[in-house]
């Protein structure tokens, strides 16, 4: 029944593609990709810490400082589907680093039948959606009130390419966002002093419990993106420009030698109304985590063994449960 379901939409949309695309433009983009943002419940936009930043938040690549490689593997809707994600970040130097990633949903042997209803299918054909981005971000190091704070600004040049049996069509759009990181432990530093012992002349001593704050802004698709068809009324779908605000809080729990985030990210999307996620991460070799998409729960758990990480996450759906699994290598 749901290969039927999904088949069924997809020819729908193929044989009526002149008259209603321009309201569909790119939808394979508003799936997530990478198995630590979907864990978190896809609240990754003011986390953006590894290669899926290119996706979520651009500015996140001006936090990477050693190059790292990613790929990530998905199965939807019952294996009717598959996304996959592949990327590379490279730092520049100390304040910039690019990137670039691939992103791939394809539907294959999607059944072709005549006009005439009851006869057998007469061959197959196929669904390949692309889009290939070419990103950058920066860091640079400001001062307020005698204080530190980071900011992260990125952007994405994105290049789509689909083609729906022997249909095509191409576009061209951008992304833009920005980050900005106040470590609170540099703010509220508590100063306290020790007693002087043997002697010795009491130490002034720095300490704070607090961790890092994180602002992000993210616009995708800024202006809209056009999206062209090579068909006979050579039609345009736009994809409308999505604004995304989010708010994350990292804090140390040195008894634990653990990690906690907690994070949140709201969007102009129709179909989501806001993000939600946690992780806590165990000496940077385990990770578990947990969060809320689409008013759905999500799963995840991270293992990093030298300096390469696998990264897994599950999440329901009404057309089947999705298994997200991927893994990133860094090389230096």
């Amino acid at each position: 029944m749901k290969r039927f379901v999904l088949i069924t939409l997809i020819i729908w949309g193929f044989s009526d593609i002149d008259a209603r695309a321009e309201n569909y433009g790119g939808e394979f983009l508003n799936l997530p990709v990478g198995p630590k943002a979907m864990g978190m419940g896809g609240a990754f936009g003011p986390v953006a810490d590894d290669a899926s930043a290119l996706y979520w938040n651009p500015a996140g690549l001006g936090r990477l400082k050693t190059p790292e490689i990613m790929l990530a593997h998905t199965v939807l809707f019952a294996n009717l589907a598959s996304h996959d994600y592949l990327a590379i970040i490279w730092p520049m130097n100390r304040k910039i680093t690019v990137g670039a990633g691939w992103i791939r949903l394809g539907v294959d042997d999607i059944p072709r039948f005549s006009y005439t209803v009851g006869t057998p299918s007469i061959g197959s054909f196929g669904d390949n959606e692309n889009a290939f981005l070419f990103s950058a971000g920066a860091s640079f190091d400001k001062i307020t009130f005698g204080k530190p704070w980071k900011i992260h600004p990125g952007g994405s040049l994105k290049l789509i390419y689909n083609k729906l049996d022997d249909r095509q069509a191409t576009g061209l759009g951008v992304d833009a966002g920005i980050l900005i990181d106040i470590n609170l432990a540099e703010w509220f530093i508590r100063r306290a002093e020790s007693r002087p012992l043997m002697g010795m002349l009491p130490v002034a001593i720095e300490n704070s419990n607090l961790g890092m704050f994180t602002l992000s802004a993210v616009v995708q698709d800024v202006g809209g993106t056009s999206i062209s068809w090579n068909t006979v009324r050579q039609h345009s779908d736009v994809r409308p420009a999505i604004y995304k605000m989010g708010l994350a809080y990292r804090q140390p729990v040195n008894i634990f030698r653990s990690t906690v985030t907690l994070a949140w990210e709201g969007s102009t999307e129709n179909y989501q109304k806001g993000r939600l996620g946690t992780e806590l991460k165990y000496r940077n070799i385990l990770a578990f985590r947990a969060g809320r998409e689409q008013s759905q729960p999500t799963f995840g758990a991270g293992l990093s063994i030298w300096r390469f990480k696998v990264d897994y996450a599950y999440n329901s759906h009404d057309l089947g449960n999705t298994h997200r699994v991927g893994g990133s290598y860094k090389m230096k």
